[in-house]
């Protein structure tokens, strides 16, 4: 993906480099690559065989047109056959090499356990998904050559491993999931996607296949496969510290040259000449120095431009001294684009133990962000880049400036990678382990981790987003919690722990570390831990100390709507609540026959099952919340609801505790989905929105508003904060909050109290208002509620509201006689052909309308987004606006069977329905949107009694 700047930079540098190697006295030949694409697929015993499969492939994948999807009905438990067989892939091949050229058959991916014979005879062993495989076969090659890949069952393996393990007298738990999961047992004896083993969320879906590239490279010497660029800077420079690393097949100390080009930082390409390289150790160095003058810098969203600079590498490798022979296959290249930025974690000593927070470009920033996922169960999908841009483009649409890749996933694709770059989403990066323990007795397994480890990193390194490594998620709090449970176990797994993470991994990782260069932060060694610095002393026993580090936050027995129950942390890692997609994407994985309220128990992981969810639906709103099918719309409208202000109010703490650096970050769980079930994504399998979805574009926005409710000192905590880039000097700006006072009987408001405030350049202000300051005379916690307005030169930046009470304790609540009006923006002609349309939805109400929700329902209708949802409608008239994405080419028109609309008032007022109606496009002239927002240190902090003024026409008595 590059934008148009950058494809002007990397057109002259293919001019560049025709230029300068038209003019070369030896004509070599580039490296050359061949796809294996063609594949043909057999189970153990040849009863079933399919040919012409397309790779990367998986067996789930290449079985879908005969037994069914996985993510379909209750395939994840009927289609589990697939994953205890044995299955070979195959294919033939032909090549003829040139003298003094070789052949290397390269598997960037296989999914797990494979035996590798190329014409009958082994050529190698592989059991880790995430390494790439490489053979010399020059000498085993034939005029025409059968490729076999025999992959063996991941859940035979693993049983298998356990048991040898057990039999030495070791246990590495856990060794089963919960019964709830529908999960298989020993993912940890794997060195494979851990969620694919199932989870309290996910599907078990072990997969079986090629998923990444199978590629025949030729060349004569070496290959050039990554590059890591680290970065600092100076008064007057940047420097760049490259490091490009190849891959060679001799047994020999080799020559190298290289040219690199970078055309918006350089003038002149850079030529280095020939060098020896040492075979064993395969790498050229080098530094370039850049003027800062030169330099735009690359910002995290929100903060500035993500201005990617693409560098351009070509190395000849050669034996003799005197150069490469004619047409000899010894050139490689590769295009990577680079990003100008610092990045530190922060980890001083203070009052409360260590802060921790990053400062990108000497900026401290306050980190908004969520977990990511894999976007598919099947590894050989994760990679599609229309599925990934839509995530990482959502996450940036809501504001968020760091995407944590979770370590019970995968290494994500180059794609995912470029996509953060190009969108400034910084990446927090776990390596690929997750709550569990693992076998250190076996050495293959170690040395398996080893070569994970230095592969990975060096592909990952250079992006501009990476920005903190993890080396797992859980572990250490997983064997603090069940130290007691683990007996005589518990030493040595804590010593196996220190072994793999504290010194395997973190070792490997020096691959892309510099003694006096600074390009990233970590290694951190676990997730939620007491930071960097406190865990380089040894395996902590307080991971979820608030005052070091991370801490994870799950606790769904209490009221997550309650701000007082969260921990005043330094940064939050996880935390979140759980709901249900919306109706259409269930109706796209159901079979005709199925019954949604049966699919919705199945998919329902969570060892506490549909309880969290229901005791909060029965506690704020005292409704009967049970999984039957004439109640299901009701269960998904009001499980998104808590889930939205669950999370809405963890985040408004969090954010509202920045002052002197207390807390510093918040990503939730989770941003998106392997499968349509009850999660805690904010974004469905499909790409459909939750309410979690659209409420965080307001609290997460650069400038925002939160008030909560303090009932331990009967009063409501206001707080502003612009999270923005700082230039030299921090300038307060003047803003105006003002507080509406509605009745819950009346559309407009009874009563406001508006005064000045002053919140300086990525700042904070605080104030704390009694609550017998605004409930009082005919105002009552339970007659009335709050709306809060920020604005500025009279626009309205944010917005928030206070429901002081239980909705079931809410008195005047009545019916809005609300009707909805829409017309079609752009799809007129059927034969039209198109994939988005875009509606208008005009809603009008006569008295206050909480929580419309609107939901689509059509059968071509892929996905949409509205400008808004799940909002509080206390004005006559709201216009919201649809982009619809179409499975088809064709135009759709809504009727208004393809429209439903929920509101809380229909659970407690008795509405007579929803009116609907259509009509032509309306008159837009009179309706402005205020949506304008700013960027968010300094902290002013007041106890202020507002100036009050009644609303025209209206006196409180």
């Amino acid at each position: 993906m590059l934008k148009s700047s950058e494809s002007f930079a990397f057109l002259l540098i293919l001019v560049a480099t025709a230029a300068i190697f038209s003019s070369s006295p030896v004509k070599c030949d580039k490296v050359k690559t061949v796809s294996l694409t063609n594949w043909n697929l057999s189970n153990e015993n040849k009863t079933i065989t399919l040919n012409g499969l397309k790779s990367p492939i998986g067996v789930y994948s290449a079985l879908r047109n005969l037994y069914g999807d996985v993510l379909y009905s209750k395939n994840d438990e009927a289609l589990r056959w697939i994953a205890k067989d044995s299955w070979t892939f195959s294919t033939t091949f032909s090549a003829t090499l040139d003298v003094n050229t070789k052949l290397n058959l390269t598997f960037h991916g296989i999914d797990t356990v494979s035996t590798i014979r190329l014409n009958n005879k082994i050529l190698g062993l592989t059991d880790n998904m995430f390494i790439r495989y490489s053979y010399d076969i020059t000498t085993l090659l034939q005029p025409e050559n059968v490729l076999e890949i025999e992959i063996r069952s991941p859940i035979q393996v693993a049983k298998e491993r356990a048991g040898d393990l057990m039999a030495k007298g070791f246990n590495a738990p856990p060794n089963c999931p919960h019964v709830r999961e529908n999960g298989e047992c020993h993912r940890n004896m794997l060195r494979k996607m851990q969620m694919s083993f199932g989870g309290n969320w996910n599907l078990a879906a072990p997969s079986i296949g090629l998923w990444k590239p199978v590629e025949l490279e030729y060349y004569e010497v070496a290959i050039m496969r990554d590059v890591d660029v680290a970065m600092r800077r100076n008064d007057t420079h940047w420097t760049l510290d490259i490091r490009v690393f190849l891959t060679t097949g001799v047994r020999q100390n080799f020559y190298a040259e290289l040219l690199f080009i970078a055309a918006e930082l350089l003038d002149t390409p850079l030529t280095l000449n020939r060098r020896m390289i040492l075979y064993n150790s395969p790498l050229i160095e080098f530094q370039v120095h850049i003027p800062k003058d030169k330099i735009k810098l690359w910002w995290p969203n929100g903060y500035g431009e993500q201005k990617l600079y693409p560098l351009y590498f070509v190395a000849k490798c050669y034996t003799e001294i005197n150069g490469p022979t004619l047409r000899s296959k010894t050139k490689s290249q590769k295009t990577i684009n680079i990003g100008f930025r610092t990045i530190e974690l922060e980890e001083d000593l203070d009052d409360y133990g260590r802060n921790f927070y990053f400062k990108v470009n000497d900026q401290p920033i306050f980190v908004k962000g969520a977990s990511y996922v894999p976007s598919h169960i099947l590894p050989e999908h994760s990679s599609k880049e229309s599925s990934l841009e839509h995530i990482i483009k959502s996450a940036k649409e809501t504001h968020l400036n760091m995407i944590r890749v979770w370590g019970g996933g995968l290494y994500e694709s180059d794609t995912f990678y470029n996509l953060t770059d190009h969108y400034g989403l910084l990446v927090w990066q776990e390596m690929a382990f997750s709550g569990a323990t693992y076998p250190m007795s076996n050495k293959d397994f170690v040395e398996s981790v080893r070569v994970e480890v230095y592969q990975n990193a060096k592909r990952l390194a250079f992006h501009p987003s990476f920005a903190m490594i993890v080396t797992n998620d859980e572990i250490e709090w997983y064997l603090m919690k069940n130290k007691t449970e683990f007996g005589d176990d518990s030493e040595r797994l804590e010593d196996e722990y220190r072994q793999l993470f504290m010194g395997t991994i973190r070792h490997e990782l020096n691959v892309i570390s510099r003694n006096d260069f600074n390009p990233r932060a970590g290694p951190m060694i676990s997730t939620p831990s007491m930071g960097v610095e406190e865990s380089k002393k040894d395996l902590s026993t307080e991971p979820q100390n608030p005052n070091y580090g991370d801490v994870h936050f799950w606790d769904d027995e209490k009221d997550l709507w309650d701000p007082d129950i969260y921990p005043r942390a330094r940064f939050i890692t996880e935390y979140g609540f759980q709901s249900l997609p919306i109706r259409s994407s269930w109706n796209r994985t159901m079979y005709p026959d199925d019954e949604i309220a049966d699919i919705v128990v199945h998919r329902q992981h969570d060892p506490k099952g549909f309880t969290p969810i229901t005791k909060m639906i029965s506690r704020h709103f005292r409704l009967p919340a049970t999984v039957s099918e004439e109640n299901i719309d009701k269960l998904i409208y009001l499980s998104q609801i808590t889930q939205a202000m669950a999370v809405k109010t963890a985040t408004d703490l969090f954010r509202s505790e920045r002052t002197h650096k207390r807390t510093m970050g918040a990503m939730y769980w989770q941003l998106n989905d392997a499968w349509v079930a009850p999660t805690w994504s904010s974004i469905d399998y499909f790409g459909n929105y939750k309410l979690l979805w659209y409420w965080s574009r307001e609290f997460m926005a650069p400038i925002a508003i939160t008030a909560l409710i303090d009932s331990k000192n009967d009063r409501i905590n206001i707080t502003v904060t612009k999270d923005e880039h700082v230039d030299d000097i921090e300038k307060p700006e003047s803003y105006n909050i003002t507080i509406y006072t509605y009745l819950w009987s009346e559309l407009y408001f009874r009563r406001s109290n508006s005064f000045e405030i002053s919140v300086t350049t990525n700042g904070m202000y605080k104030l704390y208002i009694e609550l017998s300051q605004v409930f009082n005379q005919i105002f009552t916690i339970n007659n009335s509620f709050l709306k809060f307005n920020l604005v500025k030169d009279e626009r309205t930046l944010a917005s928030t509201y206070i429901f002081p009470t239980k909705f079931h304790q809410v008195v005047g609540m009545t019916d809005p006689q609300l009707e909805i009006q829409f017309v079609s923006d752009n799809c007129q002609d059927k034969n039209n052909k198109i994939r988005t349309i875009y509606y208008s939805f005009i809603i009008s109400v006569k008295k206050p309308a909480v929580f419309v929700y609107l939901e689509l329902y059509h059968p071509e209708v892929h996905k949409y987004k509205f400008s808004e949802n799940g909002f509080v409608l206390t004005e006559p008239i709201k216009i919201i606006h649809a982009e619809i994405e179409l499975k088809n080419e064709y135009c759709i028109k809504l009727s208004a069977d393809h429209v439903k609309v929920f509101h809380l008032n229909q659970l407690y007022a008795g509405s007579s329905g929803i009116g609907y109606s259509t009509s032509e496009r309306p008159n837009f002239s009179d309706i402005t949107a205020n949506n304008n927002t700013e960027n968010g240190e300094g902290v002013t902090s007041t106890s202020a009694r507002p100036t009050t003024t009644e609303a025209e026409g209206i006196t409180a008595d």
